[in-house]
């Protein structure tokens, strides 16, 4: 029975260890941290880097030859008799430039697979840039909401005393509790976003530990990129199916290089059992007796149309990474001149924040509750007031994230 509850207790210990551990807050990651973790656990990452193994195992079969042919024959070959043998073994070489052609392609999806790792590692690092700003803003717009929280709890506090003491309205005291409420489920909805994007980095990351962002002054230590006429020909997306180009056009030599004749050699070693007369002498040959001899050939295709099919489907594939190129070239000169105009916009609405606004907020929460509790304004005004001032701060931390945005994103098209 004590064996029973001892073990009954361990059971519970290790259930509250448990929960308490499933409670445990999410650790700290800087952003550097973040992109090391994704680089070396992101499955896309791996997936890239095998890509360039696989390419380069396949270079190794560029000399690949047919398989060696051996033939044994037994029968009459030259009597009645049926002791005549012959071994046979022959060999079919590809000509020369298959060879050529084949190791020039392999390289050319090497190059193109380290270009693709390299598109994969870019995209990998601007999608962890992104989540992790993105937590950040989050996490900035909380501390406003949990501000905001605590000045309407006050503020209802306040109108609950009055209230209370007979001098405010039934209408001020539930105007007061609905904002508050209101505010609450604000905290709550912010509460969901900041966990949206831990699990976003979460997952980039490819790690069971909980992740948050290291603290930081959001609205002060906001993106700044320089504006320059720099081309985003660079980027390894781009480069990655500008090399495909070459493959295709490599595959099309291949395809063509096969056309062209190959080469046979071989050996022959056999025995014709019988009589035989040999310079006027009459022998009796035995299957001790063997006569050898060697084999050269070249092989013809007779039959051109497959072949030929599949170097024009070579030359489609061409055309069709072409049109691709172009495609994705288009489109990505066009995200950055979008990029860079909203960037702009945004810059200049954070100057002008900090320039005319800011530095008044402040001014506002103090001066509205002095004037409220004075009677200056109603109850009205001053939610009116205070709303509005905890708008302008949300706005700047919206208008910074923006500018985040745009800034990772010219980083990315840029490939800085």
């Amino acid at each position: 029975m004590q064996t029973i509850k001892k073990l009954s207790v361990l059971i519970l210990m290790c259930f509250f260890i448990f929960a308490k551990a499933q409670n445990a807050p999410p650790k700290n990651y800087s952003l550097q941290q973040c992109i090391d973790y994704a680089l070396k656990n992101n499955e896309n990452i791996k997936t890239a880097n095998f890509n360039i193994e696989y390419m380069r195992q396949f270079k190794k079969a560029a000399t690949e030859i047919p398989k060696t042919t051996v033939v044994y024959t037994q029968g009459q070959f030259n009597s009645i008799y049926k002791y005549d043998n012959n071994i046979t073994v022959a060999q079919a070489i590809p000509n020369p430039l298959v060879f050529t052609s084949h190791n020039s392609l392999a390289k050319a999806q090497i190059k193109g697979s380290e270009y693709k790792y390299e598109a994969t590692k870019a995209d990998l690092i601007y999608q962890v840039k992104v989540s992790y700003y993105s937590l950040l803003y989050f996490n900035a717009v909380h501390e406003v909401l949990l501000r905001e929280d605590s000045i309407y709890e006050s503020f209802s506090k306040a109108v609950a005393a009055k209230y209370s003491g007979g001098e405010g309205s039934l209408l001020e005291n539930t105007t007061a509790e609905t904002q508050v409420m209101e505010t609450k489920n604000d905290v709550t909805e912010s509460e969901e976003d900041i966990n949206n994007f831990q699990i976003q980095l979460q997952t980039l990351m490819n790690i069971n530990t909980d992740v948050d962002a290291v603290n930081s002054d959001f609205d002060k230590d906001y993106l700044t990129v320089n504006i320059t006429n720099d081309s985003i020909s660079e980027h390894p997306l781009l480069k990655h199916l500008q090399q495909q180009i070459r493959v295709n056009e490599k595959t099309k030599s291949l395809e063509i290089a096969k056309i062209l004749p190959d080469f046979m050699g071989g050996y022959f070693n056999q025995s014709i059992y019988g009589p035989a007369n040999i310079f006027g002498s009459d022998y009796f040959l035995t299957t001790k007796n063997r006569l050898q001899g060697f084999i050269v050939g070249v092989t013809l295709p007779l039959w051109f149309y497959p072949q030929k099919s599949k170097i024009k489907a070579a030359e489609i594939n061409t055309k069709l990474a072409e049109s691709d190129f172009n495609y994705n070239a288009t489109m990505l000169t066009g995200q950055y001149k979008q990029a860079v105009t909203i960037y702009l916009k945004y810059r200049n609405s954070i100057n002008y924040y900090k320039t005319n606004v800011l530095g008044k907020l402040e001014v506002i929460f103090d001066q509205a509750l002095k004037s409220y509790n004075s009677k200056a304004i109603s109850y009205i005004e001053y939610l009116q007031v205070v709303s509005h001032a905890l708008s302008i701060k949300r706005n700047y931390l919206n208008v910074i994230h923006q500018n985040n945005l745009n800034a990772l994103k010219i980083e990315y098209l840029l490939t800085k």
